[in-house]
């Protein structure tokens, strides 16, 4: 979707299908709007570019099923969410949780890029970290601060999800329902990893495991028997009933490496077998694409790393 107008009756009733019904009211003096939004979404998550262009006060109710992560561009908001208070900059990213009402003034030229996430996507990633199901509500602290190597790198894959939801039809890598489905698991994990919550202390040391060989001789075979599928080591986790932190600490002590560096290792072996295999016709991005790899050129370094030459080189064969 997306939506131009001046008028503040219009962008209320636009902005509000988009997230909810809510109070907008342009500061004193203030007596019109310049909204600009484009919203996209795929599967449990979204990404949003809202700018109204003027200072406005904004009073939504209680989310209820979503969450919602907003980093000004520009500007500075002041968000009022959960008994706390937060001044929303650049630097400093605002979160709504889905059980509280916010109150928000937003400054003349803020235009805001909008993370949203489906609640229950929430729910079932944390309970995949946990290695159990999750019985209280996730509250994520009000405040983000987007200056930590986690946070950047989280917000990359945010630039990447609206960049390849803003594609024409058939041209987006989440036409994929396998990669848009490990990339909608891997954005909520990094948010809920990399920002504080409600939850925050149960991930942060590994529960430890009486047979740490047998579960990573397990936790193999279950990759390599499946990684050709949308699986992820949340998956892997959640099958052998541990939580991801346990499975990575047993990954370090048996085997020095982590699940996911077992897991691509797994579909590079796969992806190089089918290229030295493949018809006339394949293309390289259809051979990463079939074994979970978005990151194109990210495939081609890990890929020429691993074998020693170019997956194009290996196709030409």
């Amino acid at each position: 979707m997306t939506v131009r107008t001046d008028d503040v009756d219009q962008a209320r009733a636009e902005v509000g299908r988009v997230f909810c019904p809510h109070r907008l009211t342009p500061q004193p003096g203030v007596h019109s709007v310049h909204l600009r939004m484009a919203a996209r979404r795929a599967g449990g998550v979204g990404v949003i570019d809202l700018d109204y262009g003027q200072a406005v006060r904004i009073q939504p109710p209680a989310l209820e099923s979503f969450y919602l992560v907003q980093i000004p561009g520009a500007g500075s908001t002041m968000v009022r969410h959960a008994g706390q208070t937060v001044t929303s900059t650049p630097d400093v990213a605002s979160v709504l949780s889905p059980y509280d009402s916010s109150d928000m003034r937003w400054s003349e030229g803020s235009p805001h890029r909008i993370f949203y996430a489906d609640r229950r996507a929430v729910d079932r990633e944390l309970a995949r970290l946990l290695g159990r199901p999750v019985d209280e509500p996730v509250r994520l602290d009000v405040g983000m601060l987007m200056t930590t190597p986690t946070a950047q790198a989280w917000a990359r894959g945010v630039a990447f999800l609206a960049d390849e939801l803003s594609q024409p039809a058939d041209a987006s890598l989440f036409d994929h329902p396998q990669v848009a489905a490990r990339f909608e698991q891997g954005l909520i994990g990094k948010l809920l990893l990399a920002h504080q919550h409600s939850h925050s202390h149960l991930l942060a040391e590994p529960s430890p495991h009486a047979h740490p060989g047998r579960l990573v001789r397990r936790a193999c075979a279950l990759i390599s028997e499946h990684h050709d599928e949308a699986l992820t080591v949340g998956d892997v986790a959640e099958a052998l009933r541990v939580s991801v932190r346990t499975l990575q600490d047993c990954f370090r002590r048996e085997l020095q490496t982590t699940p996911t560096a077992y897991l691509r290792a797994c579909r590079l072996d796969a992806a190089h077998r089918t290229l030295r295999s493949a018809a006339p016709g394949m293309s390289v991005t259809t051979v990463a694409l079939q074994h979970g790899f978005v990151h194109l050129g990210r495939f081609a370094t890990e890929y020429r790393s691993r074998f020693g030459e170019t997956p194009s080189t290996t196709l030409r064969r």
